[in-house]
């Protein structure tokens, strides 16, 4: 195969697989909890798949780049962990010295997934590609793009959000929508008293976002096992008004505060 024809082959494929992980990664979460409004980051929902997906395609590019497969299964294992951290570090919106650290921690385990992406990407290119002893890829073996296109896609599911964080949104929508029929502060849900401001600026649309540190939110909050998870969630409303919530175990009276 002509190298041109080579990397061709790798973009095409990355794009395909891309496009199954981006979707499911972006819409596993709306699949499970219906109605409630996530928050997306720049450029939107769309765009990110759009970006996700012409990173992936950008892998399968450099995993096809060189000629022999081990190089271009590495690059792509260096090339996708340094991406992703510059994704993470961009989007982060809190403790972003915390943040620095944990993705200086995960770097190279991120590498174990990229790594055999790089390597499903040169499989199916072999897969493909016509050999001097072998005809030309019949139809039969873009089943196996198929495969990898519903293995990547799988692994898209890994981006639905922990069941503490799950019962966390659903109790928080619904604090929410019992807040809409409040017309004095007294009326509002007890954690959402101690929001300042919440009355007269909760107006119009909001969206969750993930908190990454719940600590800091200058809210008390009551002691808790060594290890259990304390979902942090900031609305965001698109007047600019916000706030934040730590749910503690049970998951069902949050500590709120304006901040």
């Amino acid at each position: 195969m002509q190298v041109s024809s080579q990397r061709m082959l790798g973009l095409m494929i990355g794009l395909i697989l891309g496009l199954g992980y981006a979707v499911t990664s972006n819409y596993v979460n709306e699949w499970v909890m219906p109605g409630i409004p996530l928050f997306t980051p720049w450029p939107g929902r769309l765009g990110v798949i759009v970006l996700t997906t012409a990173v992936f395609g950008f892998l399968g590019l450099l995993a096809a780049w060189p000629d022999e497969s081990i190089p271009g299964i590495l690059l792509t294992g260096v090339a996708g962990s340094f991406l992703t951290s510059i994704w993470i570090f961009m989007t982060a919106t809190s403790n972003l010295g915390g943040v620095f650290a944990l993705l200086a921690l995960v770097f190279l385990p991120r590498m174990f997934f990229y790594i055999p992406y790089g390597w499903l990407v040169r499989w199916l290119m072999d897969r493909l590609s016509p050999h001097p002893h072998r005809a030309a890829a019949p139809v039969w073996r873009w089943a196996s793009v198929l495969m990898g296109f519903a293995v990547v896609s799988g692994l898209g599911l890994f981006a639905l959000h922990g069941e503490e964080t799950r019962l966390s949104l659903t109790r928080m929508e619904k604090l929410m929508r019992e807040s809409a029929q409040a017309t004095s502060r007294d009326e509002l849900p007890a954690p959402l008293q101690k929001v300042e401001g919440f009355l007269q600026n909760a107006k119009g649309d909001y969206a969750y976002e993930i908190g990454s540190n719940p600590d800091v939110l200058p809210v008390q909050r009551p002691m808790v096992e060594y290890g259990a998870q304390e979902p942090f969630l900031i609305v965001k409303f698109k007047n600019g008004f916000r706030f934040g919530c730590v749910f503690s175990p049970p998951y069902i009276v949050p500590a709120c505060v304006r901040f």
